[in-house]
């Protein structure tokens, strides 16, 4: 299982990106690796002529599979460069996806509906979207988060957020999935960091 946050910090220009690194099975816990990824998404014209290259971040929670079946072997569609995000992820990114996963008996449908049986966290340009299970999208404000210790996390950014504002943004990031890892028993401490730079996008 897993804890996955996503964190804006806006005086500093950047989001903070952490995960655990527990993988559970049944009864038995293993520690794996990274929960996050970073790939590159060509940005083309209405030409489809590469105009540039930009990163996109990826923390998945739930089936343990799916960040290496992203990182190894899905490659991104391109993202036109007039195109709008979400609608890139709904009709580009996840329906390619979707098909890739059924097409390979890897996920499936259950009563017609598609699950992954996985939540994810993507950063692009400066904004956190989480998408759901069944690949629904919703974009986040400040920060989001995702896993079995998501409870915990919401309530440890919740009061650092409000009550002790003045503590750094990494280090709230990084005490919320301590606090996971500490009192759950499908997260751990293994920690990952990954500081995203926005440039007040």
């Amino acid at each position: 299982m897993t804890i996955i946050i996503a964190l804006k910090d806006k005086k500093r220009n950047r989001i903070i990106f952490g995960s655990d690194r527990a993988e559970t099975y049944g009864q038995y816990t293993e520690t794996c690796p990274c929960k996050i990824i970073t790939k590159k998404i060509k940005i083309v014209d209405a030409y489809f002529n590469e105009i540039e290259t930009k990163e996109v971040h990826i923390g998945t929670a739930g089936a343990g599979f799916l960040i290496n079946f992203l990182d190894h072997a899905f490659t991104l569609p391109d993202l036109d460069e007039k195109q709008d995000f979400i609608e890139y992820l709904y009709n580009d990114f996840l329906t390619e996806l979707r098909e890739e996963l059924i097409d390979k008996k890897v996920l499936g449908t259950k009563q017609e509906i598609f699950n992954s049986d996985s939540n994810m966290i993507i950063i692009f340009d400066g904004e956190i979207y989480e998408i759901q299970s069944n690949f629904s999208i919703h974009v986040a404000g400040d920060y989001s988060v995702i896993g079995s210790g998501w409870l915990l996390a919401i309530g440890s950014l919740y009061t650092n957020l409000h009550y002790h504002k003045k503590l750094d943004r990494e280090e709230m990031v990084r005490q919320a999935l301590t606090t996971c890892g500490v009192n759950t028993i499908f997260c751990d401490t293994n920690i990952d960091l990954k500081i995203i730079d926005t440039y007040g996008e």
